[in-house]
């Protein structure tokens, strides 16, 4: 049976957060949110809406906030962890495709550019070029490398030893999973563009994550096997989580 928890960095955006936490507890419960020292009140933000929450003192990037929650979630009894941005780009009504494919995947992943016209040719590109150069350096079956959007199963990442920062994390996920054998889906996604500021930035990002991709693919830091949940606890280091805060029905 499928056990999952919502993993969300955020970093500013207080505004688009609490409809993101609100919107996924439909469909998934357990909702963590790292605020990735964020200069609003994106935390407090994430709290009054549902989520658990952890605050990173300073902005350090989507890697370490994504390990961060890791290393909480990856200890509890979770299945697999549903990750998606806290920017309001995700629709959590996509949620469901997810946990259909995850029954016979360990690793699924959004695809938004299935639909090139609801993407800024700009935006679509950069995220094509770098998929398929992905796709010809590993040969692992991908349609969009760089989706925040994906449910990956918690046996795999528990073998994984993540050191990605910024946006490289998502195409060492990719990667590492790949090296484990693990079973690849994928879904399409609606992605919301209307007023979401992106902190990606096209040509350096994109050039950063795939030179980073040909370091991932030859490191040899992941497990042979699965700790399992109890051993991961005495193998991380555990950050301070704030409950949420009770929700007033009005």
């Amino acid at each position: 049976m499928l056990t999952i928890a919502a993993l969300i960095p955020a970093y500013n955006c207080a505004d688009r957060v609490p409809a993101v936490v609100r919107g996924i507890r439909h469909y998934v419960p357990d909702v963590l949110v790292v605020d990735d020292g964020s200069a609003d009140r994106s935390g407090d933000a994430a709290l009054s809406a549902g989520a658990r929450l952890i605050s990173l003192p300073e902005n350090q990037g989507k890697g370490p906030a994504i390990r961060a929650g890791l290393a909480v979630l990856l200890g509890q009894t979770y299945s697999h962890i549903l990750m998606l941005d806290a920017d309001g780009q995700h629709d959590p009504e996509d949620a469901p495709h997810f946990l259909r494919a995850a029954e016979e995947a360990d690793f699924v992943l959004g695809n938004r550019l299935w639909n090139p016209s609801a993407i800024p040719a700009k935006r679509f590109w950069t995220n094509f070029i770098g998929t398929r150069a992905l796709q010809l350096m590993t040969g692992f079956p991908l349609e969009d490398s760089q989706c925040g959007y994906r449910l990956i199963s918690c046996a795999i990442l528990r073998r994984m030893g993540l050191v990605g920062t910024r946006y490289s994390i998502d195409t060492e996920i990719i990667i590492r999973a790949g090296k484990l054998r693990a079973r690849f889906a994928h879904v399409p996604v609606r992605v919301i563009y209307e007023g979401a500021a992106s902190h990606y930035r096209p040509v350096r990002d994109t050039a950063h994550i795939v030179l980073s991709a040909a370091r991932f693919k030859v490191d040899e830091g992941d497990l042979r096997t699965d700790p399992g949940p109890n051993a991961w606890r005495k193998l991380v280091s555990l950050p301070q989580v704030r409950e949420p805060l009770p929700i007033v029905a009005l």
